[in-house]
């Protein structure tokens, strides 16, 4: 089966590796709901949960604020549990949902004024420390956020946290002999990866003691694979200020072939090859605490989910409001939970000197669109395509989205455009030949196709995207059957557990003639991906010409019920009232 969707080739991402316990946001139980009597609105089985729900208690604003919350509008969700706190302030569980979800809205005056309440009355909520404690230490308080750290358990998530908080704000009450006692505070907590090490090195150089600082960062340092960016960006610049830039230039270049292009490497090499020095990626205290507190939500979203690090992301940028990476990760964050206003928001908190500010104007673009203003978002990428004409990913993106679209011919001139762009192509641009490729196949212009699919396997011989798409349609065709089969054996080599590629496969032994084969494939491929309707089809054709003809029609039957194309119905149809014809050449279909 041709697979239309193309992986955005962007760099991954690299998280601190963290084992971590979650403590979520207070669970939906009896114990959390508000205590109210009225459950009226719960007999209905189908409540409407919309703003205006009119349920006279506050169990109807609970039940809209968790609506809300599992739709990923923790604003709203937090409105809706404000009323029903009104309506039952004396639950304490609430309460604590409350101010968590206040906290991840960025809404920082009323949560420290909910901290201050919920400390008073000695919640046991962590999180609400923390925010006292990051406030001490905005105000230059450092003594008060250490001791406040002293009255906290080291449990959870935040047990993970406080450590690295407290050896800050020993480091900040002396720079220079507070350096040791800090190091030694982090030792007292979890060994959580390279950030442990990253963080030593950091407040020696900060206290001055560069020469001892750049070895620590180079043993905490990955040994191979993408490095954490921002232990990246430190290690850069400790070698760069010992005159060791080309040192430094060979890191992110291996770096780059490791992740791909990105817009912080790529400044960090302007730099570097121009002879200067990049800054540190923070260069007091409170940029430490920011800093860890980023980590530790980096690694909860890696772990589990959005939750809580989104209000680790958010005590992170109260630390420091600048902290472009952590109102990026807010950002994604919104955006997979599809709340796409509050991700352009966090997006356009960056600011535009930030290196990650034509990123976050790329990802603001997608989230444009996904909210249906598609003119916004086309818009804005090309403003940012005109802005950097040595760059292609606004191009490549305003390729994909057409794409999406069905805009065959208009996204073909994006990749075009940008295919200009890059000069000599080289392995790592396979994919904007791939993409081209589809779209000329899908406008019916396959020998444009099939020359870029055959040079996308020139720059990437064995990628089996390409291997898998090419191989279909030729078998789609009738064309170069046996060449086909053997590219897309090895494309189920390369990726045994693709359901799409196993379908390809069946499907060439369909068109060959062998049909048990093709029946073998076609049983492993539903497995793999059994909701999907050409799968199915591919199945039922199969089934009937080996005369298993009652689990054919079960199969096109179950393939009309998965919303397949609109013109391969009719097919589907007509096959389940007269089977298939004798045996002959197939009529091409997908």
């Amino acid at each position: 089966m041709r697979r239309l969707l193309l992986a955005n080739p962007s760099g991954r991402r690299t998280r601190f590796a963290v084992a971590l316990v979650v403590v979520a946001f207070a669970a939906c139980s009896a114990q959390t709901a508000p205590r109210s009597s009225n459950v009226a609105g719960l007999a209905t089985g189908g409540v409407s949960l919309e703003a205006g729900a009119s349920v006279n208690s506050s169990l109807g604003d609970y039940l809209a604020g968790n609506f809300a919350l599992e739709s990923g509008l923790l604003a709203e969700a937090a409105g809706y549990f404000e009323r029903a706190l009104v309506k039952d302030p004396d639950n304490p569980d609430l309460r604590r949902q409350l101010f968590l979800l206040i906290l991840a809205s960025g809404r920082y005056d009323t949560a420290l004024e909910h901290a201050g309440a919920l400390v008073a009355e000695d919640a046991e909520i962590a999180e609400a420390q923390l925010l006292l404690t990051l406030d001490d230490a905005r105000a230059g308080r450092f003594g008060d956020a250490h001791r406040r750290l002293q009255a906290m358990t080291e449990d959870g998530v935040a047990g993970l946290t406080v450590p690295f908080i407290d050896a800050w704000a020993l480091f900040a009450q002396d720079r220079g002999a507070g350096v040791d006692d800090a190091r030694v505070r982090l030792d007292q907590g979890e060994q959580l990866g390279p950030l442990n090490g990253y963080h030593k090195a950091m407040m020696l150089d900060l206290s001055g003691r560069l020469e001892q600082a750049e070895p620590v960062l180079s043993g905490a340092m990955p040994e191979s694979g993408p490095a954490p960016l921002r232990m990246l960006r430190a290690y850069a610049s400790m070698l760069a200020r010992q005159g060791r830039h080309q040192e430094a230039i060979e890191i992110i270049r291996q770096q780059l072939v490791d992740r791909g292009e990105q817009p912080e490497l790529a400044d960090l090499m302007t730099t570097l090859k121009d002879g200067r020095s990049p800054p540190p990626p923070f260069d007091d205290a409170l940029g430490g605490m920011a800093d860890a507190l980023l980590g530790i939500a980096e690694a909860l979203h890696q772990e589990q989910g959005n939750r809580m690090a989104v209000v680790y992301a958010r005590l992170a940028m109260f630390a420091r409001p600048d902290l472009a990476e952590a109102a990026l990760l807010i950002g994604d964050m919104m955006a997979e939970q599809e709340n796409f206003e509050a991700a352009i928001e966090a997006y356009q908190a960056i600011a535009p000197d930030s290196p990650l500010w034509f990123l976050a104007e790329l990802r603001r673009g997608g989230a444009l669109h996904d909210l249906e203003r598609k003119d916004e978002a086309f818009d804005l990428l090309e403003r940012l395509a005109a802005a950097e004409p040595d760059r292609i990913d606004a191009l490549v993106q305003m390729g994909d989205l057409l794409r999406h679209d069905d805009r065959f011919e208009e996204s073909e001139k994006a990749y075009s455009r940008a295919i200009e762009r890059i000069g000599e192509p080289g392995p790592e641009h396979w994919t904007l030949f791939y993409a081209r490729g589809i779209d000329y196949e899908r406008t019916k212009r396959w020998p444009e196709a099939e020359k870029d699919f055959l040079y996308a396997l020139e720059l990437e011989p064995e990628q089996p995207f390409v291997l898998n798409y090419l191989g279909y349609s030729w078998v789609d065709m009738g064309m170069h059957l046996d060449r086909a089969k053997g590219m897309l054996y090895r494309a189920v080599e390369l990726r045994p557990d693709d359901g799409f590629i196993v379908d390809s496969l069946g499907w060439v032994h369909y068109r060959l003639g062998d049909y048990d084969a093709a029946v073998e494939q076609l049983e492993r491929a539903v497995e793999l991906e059994p909701g999907d309707p050409v799968i199915n089809d591919h199945l039922g054709d199969a089934y009937w010409r080996v005369g298993r003809q009652r689990e054919a029609r079960y199969q096109w039957r179950r393939a009309l019920t998965l919303e397949p194309e609109e013109n391969t119905v009719a097919d589907i149809e007509e096959k389940l009232r007269q089977g298939l014809p004798k045996r002959h050449e197939e009529p091409s279909r997908t």
